[in-house]
């Protein structure tokens, strides 16, 4: 008999596979890194980047508000990231927080230096840009003027419909 899990188990899961999807991406920029490789980051950003437009493809033309219910579709990854809608949302503005960063706290259970979460975050939050701009949504943007690993409290997604 397969076992069934509560919302509270699942959200437990996903962030510990969120979290090692960040310890993931830490080990092979230090890899890297260790191989004396240099100017790695932008090619490194351009492949999260693309891995984000992929996964969106098949959500197709949305607004802001749209996108942002796509990002954050269900109860565990509400609750994985602590998510929180700011103010309220349109097609042409959608505003959002999260709380917590998995990512960010695997790369801390690593020991890191803030310099080094800070150029993870850098890297990893390229999959967000990726998944505003994919090609059916080239009149959407996306700014994130705070970010967990980059120091602030809170990571803080704006969609906003360009002009």
């Amino acid at each position: 008999m397969e076992k069934e899990y509560s919302v509270k188990e699942m959200i437990a899961q996903r962030f510990e596979a969120n979290k090692q999807r960040g310890k993931y991406l830490a080990f092979i920029v230090r890899e890297l890194d260790r191989h004396g490789f240099k100017g790695f980051d932008k090619a490194i950003k351009k492949a999260i980047f693309e891995y984000g437009r992929d996964k969106s493809k098949k959500w197709g033309k949305l607004g802001a508000q749209e996108f942002m219910n796509y990002m954050m579709d269900d109860k565990v990854g509400k609750g994985v990231f602590q998510f929180k809608e700011i103010g309220t949302s349109t097609k042409d503005h959608a505003e959002f927080i999260f709380e917590r960063c998995p990512l960010e706290e695997g790369w801390k259970e690593m020991g890191l230096s803030d310099g080094e979460c800070h150029r993870l975050c850098s890297l990893a939050r390229e999959h967000d840009f990726g998944l505003v701009a994919n090609e059916d949504n080239q009149d959407l943007k996306l700014e994130m003027p705070e970010s967990i690993g980059l120091g602030d409290p809170v990571c803080r997604l704006i969609i906003t419909k360009k002009k």
